[in-house]
């Protein structure tokens, strides 16, 4: 999947949330977010095992607060 994190990049003290609850956050549906992280446009993920990605709460932060519209 696109965007995903370099096992690297740590930041111990930021706290990582489960797709579901980030869908839930972001107001989209999982098919939309899994879409718009596919294309390259949604927020950083990280593989949290063979089956289970989450997303850093302050990456979802950053990439809502970068979708906002107007003024």
């Amino acid at each position: 999947m696109p965007h995903t994190v370099p096992a690297g990049d740590v930041r111990p003290n930021a706290p990582v949330i489960n797709f579901n609850a980030a869908c839930e956050a972001a107001n989209l549906s999982v098919s939309t977010m899994r879409r718009l992280v596919k294309a390259g446009r949604g927020p950083r993920i990280l593989r949290l095992s063979e089956r289970r990605i989450g997303i850093r709460r302050d990456d979802l932060d950053e990439w809502i607060a970068s979708r906002r519209c107007g003024g």
